[in-house]
């Protein structure tokens, strides 16, 4: 069998592994983050590196809650200086600083923490100011890979130990899934899909909370829908005759002076 259908196989494994086992905790994740919206309060998720891509990939895009929010710390995204942010992973105070930068409201938002091993200092410490701060606290991370692991925060823990809800990816130890013939290491990264299903899924089964309560969640039409022709849209029940560049601008009005990057 080729690698690349190996991969498949490997990466489908890990994501059968998401679902025989993260069920309770997606219902307690998903059920914080609905209270988040019903409040009207923000979603926020945070990670470093190859992390902060997985909360990017949800932000003011289609299919995405309005009211979701990436913090992406430039020095931290992982598009410069590459092999410097290992250090900077490591730097204490990072975490906290970012943290009240953005007035997490513990009242009515909530804070996502993405990271695979859990053990990086910065994240540790945004999870520690977090939990100091009262703000609910949901950790996307790997439990397994992290028991691995000497713990590198002098506080002795990892995000799986410190979060109200962990999510866990089920990545195997290593974040490889794939062996070649020839190659002594593993290939095929095995982090991120799961990664970003895990958060997808998050937000849907939010959305899905909140209709269930009788709130109606605010998400983005995709961008393109603008441009489609009626004829194209009328084919598509939930596009009909709907103005979809109105819908996204009137968002994007609303929530422009509370979420710092839009």
């Amino acid at each position: 069998m080729y690698a690349w259908k190996r991969y498949y196989e490997g990466l489908n494994k890990v994501l059968n592994d998401i679902l025989d086992s993260q069920e309770e905790n997606m219902l307690k994740a998903a059920r914080i983050c609905a209270e988040t919206t019903k409040k009207g309060g923000l979603i926020y998720a945070f990670g470093t590196w190859h992390s902060m891509l997985v909360a990017e990939e949800q932000f003011y895009r289609a299919a995405s809650p309005a009211n979701f929010v990436a913090i992406c710390e430039p020095s931290l995204n992982g598009t410069r200086e590459m092999s410097v942010l290992g250090r900077f992973e490591s730097l204490y105070g990072w975490g906290n600083a970012i943290v009240d930068y953005w007035k997490i409201d513990p009242e009515k938002d909530c804070l996502i923490l993405i990271s695979n091993s859990g053990n990086n200092i910065v994240g540790v410490d945004a999870a520690l100011r977090t939990k100091e701060l009262g703000i609910p606290l949901i950790a996307i991370t790997s439990t397994e890979y992290a028991d691995t692991m000497k713990t590198k925060h002098t506080c002795g823990k990892k995000l799986k130990d410190i979060a109200d809800v962990v999510l866990d990816n089920c990545c195997p130890i290593g974040d490889a899934v794939v062996d070649l013939e020839g190659l002594p290491i593993k290939a095929g990264p095995a982090s991120g899909v799961p990664m970003y299903f895990l958060m997808s899924a998050l937000l849907l089964q939010m959305e899905e909370l909140c209709l269930q309560d009788g709130f109606v969640p605010e998400v983005y039409y995709n961008g393109h829908v603008k441009n489609m022709t009626e004829e194209a849209k009328d084919k598509l029940p939930w596009l009909k005759g709907v103005d979809a560049d109105k819908h996204n601008r009137e968002l994007l009005d609303k929530y422009y002076y509370r979420i710092k990057t839009l």
